[in-house]
Formats: C-alpha cells, sequence, structure tokens
C-alpha cells in the first residue's frame, strides 16, 4: 500500500521533480562515465612523510630489538667463558689443596681435622662470592677474588705443612 502512495505522489508531482532538462544523450554519457568509474580502481595516495614516519617507526624497533638481542647475547657469551675459566680454576686449585690436606694428613693426622675448621672461613667467603658471581656484578672482579681465595688457601695450606716439617725436625 504504502508503494502505491509513494508512486501516486511522484505521478502527481513529476514537474516538480523534473527542474533540470536532460536529453538522451545525456544520459548516456552518464551512464558510460559510471560504467567507467566502476572499472577504474582508486588509488590511495600516501603522502611521503607518512612513508618516512612509517620507516623511521619500523627502523628504531627493528634496531632497538637488534641491539637487545646483541647486549644479551654478549652477556650470555661472556658468562660461558667466565664460568668456563672458573671451572678450569676450580680444577686446579682444588687439586692443589687436595694435594696439600694429603700431605698434611701424612704430616699430622691432629693437624688435619684442624686446617678443615680453619678453612671453613674462606670456604663461606668463597661461596659469597660465588652469589655475588651469579648476581653478574662485576664479574671479572668477582673471579679475580675467587681465584686469590683459593691462592690464600694454599698459602696457608703451604704454611702449615713447613711448620709441622719443622715440628718433626725438632
Amino acid at each position: 500500500m504504502e508503494t502505491n502512495d509513494l508512486k501516486n505522489f511522484v505521478d502527481l508531482n513529476r514537474d516538480a521533480f523534473e527542474v533540470y532538462d536532460y536529453k538522451a544523450e545525456d544520459w548516456e554519457q552518464i551512464a558510460d562515465r559510471l560504467d567507467k568509474s566502476k572499472q577504474h580502481k582508486r588509488s590511495v595516495i600516501i603522502p611521503l612523510r607518512y612513508v618516512w614516519r612509517a620507516a623511521a617507526i619500523v627502523l628504531f624497533v627493528l634496531g632497538g630489538t637488534f641491539y637487545m638481542s646483541w647486549v644479551n647475547w654478549n652477556a650470555q657469551t661472556q658468562e660461558m667463558m667466565m664460568s668456563t675459566e672458573l671451572q678450569e680454576a676450580e680444577y686446579y686449585y682444588n687439586d692443589l689443596i687436595a694435594i696439600k690436606v694429603a700431605e698434611i694428613s701424612r704430616l699430622d693426622r691432629t693437624a688435619e681435622q684442624e686446617v678443615f675448621r680453619n678453612m671453613e672461613v674462606l670456604d663461606q667467603a668463597f661461596l659469597e662470592l660465588k652469589r655475588d658471581l651469579k648476581d653478574n656484578a662485576d664479574n671479572e672482579e668477582v673471579l679475580h677474588a675467587m681465584i686469590d681465595n683459593y691462592k690464600i688457601k694454599l698459602e696457608i695450606l703451604e704454611q702449615i705443612i713447613m711448620q709441622l716439617e719443622e715440628r718433626k725436625e725438632l
């Protein structure tokens, strides 16, 4: 029903709708232009400044990612080198300490127990240094301090051996 009302309204007021007078040829040209515009795809033009901004953002993100990866890789490599160096030092000094302790044990069995009790202080300091090494705080300094700890242990053991040998000689 409504469509009939609309149709009747348009038929009654057709003159008011046709304000402009177009020829039939004009409608064909308009139809041709519409067909061409449907076929012709529109291209989007992006201003160059937006392209530069996007490129700068991508470059910044990639550079930051690369830098963080490089820093992480460098830290891991340094940590591996430090741990390898520390393991070698531990094996070397622990073997020397074992030899010195065996020599003390050979010279005086009671002195061996006393040496172990006194070495606990140096062992505690060594464990603290190992914790510092895990915290990554000045790795090289901590590593040198750990090696110095081993050297001090060896010096103490050598002094004990010298005193035990002097006592035996008397």
